[in-house]
């Protein structure tokens, strides 16, 4: 495989960096340090966004932000990726009839990336804002690897044999159940950190531990009992593309404390069947 270029490596963590902060703009030495670039390249890098739009400068208070180029790459990839409005639509309508805030994100090489959001902010909800991305590592981004060749992520598993378990019940229940712990919360904290300060090395490193922590813990639930009650943070299912491959996954988000059984299935049965829809109408296939 072909090493990246190193100006190309670099632009793509400035657009990044200003898509997980839409509203926010910073100066050249800001982006700098935060993003490990010297000052010299990163003054080279920007002048090159700027005249191309994708990063737009104010002058008076010498700060940066996103340009009004990355609108028509957007709606052009809204054009490609019908599925994304449809799933937009269906977070907004899960998100009204269950009182909870409502996820849609893909996965984008190594990460999962949130794409929209969808309800009013929950007391027990997670911190997810569009742009924000989460390490598609063991145990998390079980719904996007459960209907393909999981090899590559179980061998990230230091418990392949139990994450085989897990896959193998999101697939025959069409969803994915995610246990509120506080490692997971302590992982939310962290990666706000991390999105403010990407090129961290003690940030990353924090991250890895805290997924290596959850991949140590029972993070998904395999079995439902309808009569027990789970602490639950987290039920998703995925929307599948053309060729029967998971494009996104839609993931409800912000439960009470604890949640019978029978009520875990029903919302996991609800936000499958919803995303069932949003497969068919965007001309996506079940997998065999």
């Amino acid at each position: 495989m072909p090493r990246p270029a190193l100006s190309a490596t670099r632009a793509v963590a400035v657009l990044n960096f200003l898509a997980a902060h839409p509203r926010d703009s910073f100066t050249l030495s800001d982006l700098s340090a935060r993003l490990d670039i010297n000052l010299a390249s990163a003054h080279s890098l920007l002048a090159a966004l700027t005249d191309a739009g994708y990063v737009v400068r104010d002058g008076r208070q010498r700060t940066y932000g996103l340009g009004p180029t990355v609108v028509a790459l957007g709606i052009a990839a809204l054009e490609r990726h019908a599925v994304i409005d449809l799933a937009r639509d269906a977070a907004r309508q899960l998100a009204s009839e269950l009182g909870l805030e409502v996820a849609v994100s893909a996965a984008a090489g190594d990460d999962i990336v949130f794409l929209a959001r969808a309800g009013d902010l929950q007391p027990r909800g997670i911190p997810v804002h569009v742009g924000q991305r989460v390490p598609l590592n063991p145990p998390l981004g079980s719904v996007f690897v459960a209907w393909s060749d999981a090899e590559e992520w179980l061998a990230r598993s230091d418990r392949p044999d139990q994450s085989r378990g897990v896959l193998a019940a999101i697939r025959e229940r069409g969803y994915a159940v995610a246990l509120e712990q506080e490692t997971r919360r302590a992982l939310g904290t962290a990666l706000e950190d991390l999105a403010d300060a990407p090129a961290d090395d003690r940030l990353q490193a924090t991250v890895a531990g805290i997924v290596s922590a959850l991949a140590h813990s029972d993070y998904q639930l395999r079995a439902i009992d309808p009569r027990s009650s789970y602490g639950v943070s987290m039920i998703a299912a995925p929307v599948f593309g053309a060729t029967g491959n998971v494009a996104l996954a839609l993931s409800l988000v912000g439960f009470p404390a604890r949640l019978r059984g029978a009520k875990v299935v029903e919302y996991g049965e609800r936000v499958r069947d919803v995303a069932l829809v949003a497969t068919r109408q965007s001309g996506g296939r079940l997998p065999a």
